[in-house]
Parts: structure tokens; C-alpha cells; sequence
């Protein structure tokens, strides 16, 4: 039996979730359980309700990350990091270190490794050291798989073998088969917020800041009116209801359920709002696959928009979320959110969505099959490089 051990992911926080990293690591453990003979293994804040949920093996992050991640990977014959973002260095300077140091664990070891459906951040998102730290470690992988062209073409760039550097989608298009109907005439909007003002390059997480009383949260009242005015408009327009859908909860970063509240309460119609808290997976997507649009900041509210049959409407933080709208032929869904009339632009985008859904969603479906046929690269790769006698 092959132990492999997917080092990016695990129910990490007690009394949090991460509905993408938690999409990512259900949609591997769909893929790697294909096979035969395979044992995963995962890190976890949790690791009765991981094991439980996925059946997989659990390594307890309460004596610390690190440490479950060092036993994980002796543990295992062969180490997977990815999917998400494997690089960029704006919300920590820590973050593509430790997305990395599995890699590290897995040549200290003598294990093979593989990066799963990764992306890498771009331009100035990466720092001036962080390109050669991934020609190092990602030049030890057996396999890499990539989310989007431009993380491809910086892999390449970097002197990386073409034969093991290929094009795949989001892991998580492994689940689009789970939702085949979309609902083109549903009369709920989803809504998916963040506050990302946290995002300053700076060398400590959030949480550890917040921890040392180095962090001070600014105003972003402005930003939250905004959006209470842009979803008070859609209601008294379109009528219908609205779902929140807080994709990261807990202390790890700013929570959205918290940001979904701010908003809500200065909303004239929050009697007509719904948070679905990300109570499982499972029921979660099913939420959004019942909306006819979802308005989304962070990334996998828009990949999972998709996944499940329903139109995404970007308002991205950082260039994984353009790419991926770029990559699913839906760029012109877009709005930029450093731009000053950004709420303008999106209420008038969203207006013209709303009315031509149905047409949107007959093309959507056709680059839906596309990625969900190039999803399974990810397992391919992995079988030809990793698992091969």
C-alpha cells in the first residue's frame, strides 16, 4: 500500500474552516482514492472529525504545524503539496516558506513529492528571493500541476522541465459531475466578502500579529456601506433573497462570517440575507448551486461557482482571482476592486448578469466540461510520475 500525505491542508483550526482549502484536500481525496492501494494522511486541528469525514489518517497540529507535518511525511511514501496558492508573499513572508517546506521534509527524507494543481502569485506578490526558492524545491518534485497559464509560464521561466510541468485546472473540478442542473431561473444572489486589508506584505500572519498586539484593524466601514447599498439595490430591482457565504471562519485570518454580519446589519432588507455558515462541504456547495449569481472577493467562491453551475461575478484581491476568471473565458465578469467607482461598475454588471443569465450559463457550461476534463491531469501526472514502478 502506497501512503501518500497531502501537506497543504487539514482541518487546522478548531472552531474555523476554510471552504476552499477543504474543497481542495475533499476533491484529492476523491481522485487519490481512485487508485488502488493508497493511504492518505492529512494535518489536522481536528483529526477525529478529519478522519471520520474523509477516512484518511490524521497527524494532530496542537503540538504545532511543523511537527505534524515532519511525522507526515515520514510517515508517507510520497508527499503532495497543493492545490491553492503554493506562492505569493503579500498576506505573510512566512507563507511561501512553509507552503515549501514539505518539499524540503520530503528531500531530507529521501521521499518523492508533487505539487498538485497549484498556482503561483505574480509580479510583485512574489518576493525578490521567492523565485529561486521555487526553482530549488519545485525542481525536486517528480510532478507539478498548474491552475492557470501564467503560473505555468513562470515555472517555465524558471528553468523548470517542461515534461513534468503541465497545465491542469482546480482540483476542485473533480466535483462538477456532483451538480449537473444549474438553476437559471433561482432568484437568490450569493454573496462572498472579505476584508483583506490585512494584506501588507508583512513578515508575521495575521493571527501571530494579532497575538503580539502588532496589528491594528482598520476602518473599512466605506467599503462595507458600499456593499450594503450595491445588495439593498439588487433586492429593491430584483426582489428575491440573498445568501452569505463566509468562506474562511475562524482566527487565521480576518473571518468572513464577521465581515458578512458587518454588512448584513446596515442592510434596510437584511431580513431578506441568509449566512450559511460552512457547517460541511457537502451542504455548502449545494447552497451556492442554488443561486442564480454569486458576487465573490475571495478566489474559490468564484471556482466553486463554477464547479457547481452557478455564474460567478469577481471582485478579486489579488491576481490568482483575475487568472482564474481569465482562464475560464469569463474575464469580462470582472470587476476590479482597486478601481474608485468599483461598486458602481459592479451594480451595473451585476444588473446586465442578472437579466442574461440563462445564455451566460449555456456558454459557462461548455468551459465547466473544459476544465473539468483537464482536472483530471492532476491524478494522471501524479499516477505516471509518483506511483510507476
Amino acid at each position: 500500500m502506497k501512503k501518500v500525505f497531502s501537506a497543504s491542508w487539514g482541518q487546522l483550526e478548531k472552531g474555523g474552516s476554510n471552504v476552499g482549502d477543504e474543497a481542495i484536500f475533499a476533491s484529492q481525496v476523491r481522485d487519490l482514492s481512485s487508485l488502488e492501494d493508497i493511504r492518505i494522511g492529512v494535518m489536522s486541528g481536528v483529526p477525529e472529525k478529519t478522519e471520520e469525514v474523509y477516512d484518511v489518517k490524521s497527524f494532530d497540529v496542537a503540538k504545532g504545524k511543523l511537527r505534524a507535518m515532519t511525522r507526515g511525511v515520514r510517515w508517507c511514501d510520497v508527499v503532495i503539496v497543493g492545490g491553492g496558492e503554493l506562492a505569493q508573499d503579500r498576506s505573510s513572508l512566512l507563507y511561501t516558506p512553509f507552503n515549501l517546506h514539505p518539499i524540503r521534509l520530503a528531500k531530507r527524507f529521501g521521499k518523492p513529492a508533487f505539487a498538485w494543481s497549484v498556482g503561483i502569485g505574480q509580479g510583485n506578490e512574489l518576493a525578490r528571493w521567492t523565485p529561486g526558492q521555487l526553482r530549488k524545491w519545485l525542481g525536486y518534485c517528480n510532478g507539478i500541476t498548474v491552475r492557470d497559464r501564467p503560473s505555468l509560464e513562470i515555472l517555465l521561466d524558471l528553468g523548470l522541465n517542461p515534461e513534468k510541468v503541465k497545465l491542469a485546472s482546480d482540483s476542485t473540478f473533480t466535483l462538477a459531475g456532483d451538480y449537473a442542473q444549474p438553476h437559471t431561473t433561482s432568484e437568490i444572489l450569493g454573496v462572498a466578502l472579505r476584508n483583506v486589508s490585512n494584506r501588507q506584505g508583512n513578515i508575521l500572519p495575521l493571527e501571530i500579529r494579532r497575538k503580539l498586539g502588532l496589528y491594528r484593524e482598520p476602518d473599512v466601514t466605506g467599503i462595507r456601506r458600499k456593499w450594503a447599498d450595491l445588495l439593498d439595490r439588487h433586492i429593491d430591482i430584483h426582489g428575491g433573497e440573498i445568501r452569505f457565504f463566509p468562506f474562511h471562519t475562524g482566527s487565521l485570518s480576518n473571518s468572513d462570517d464577521s465581515e458578512c454580519e458587518a454588512v448584513m446589519a446596515m442592510m434596510k432588507h437584511s431580513d431578506r440575507v441568509t449566512v450559511i455558515m460552512p457547517t460541511g462541504i457537502r451542504n455548502f456547495l449545494t447552497k451556492i448551486s442554488e443561486c442564480r449569481i454569486i458576487l465573490t472577493v475571495p478566489l474559490h467562491g468564484s471556482i466553486l461557482a463554477l464547479v457547481t453551475g452557478t455564474i460567478p461575478i469577481a471582485v478579486p484581491y489579488a491576481s490568482k482571482g483575475y487568472r482564474f476568471m481569465e482562464e475560464a473565458g469569463i474575464a469580462d465578469l470582472t470587476v476590479d476592486s482597486s478601481s474608485d467607482n468599483w461598486s458602481e461598475e459592479l451594480s451595473v454588471l451585476l444588473d446586465r448578469t442578472w437579466d442574461t443569465s440563462q445564455n451566460i450559463l449555456q456558454v459557462l457550461s461548455e468551459k465547466r466540461s473544459e476544465l473539468a476534463e483537464k482536472c483530471t491531469l492532476n491524478l494522471e501526472l501524479f499516477r505516471q510520475t509518483c506511483l510507476q514502478p
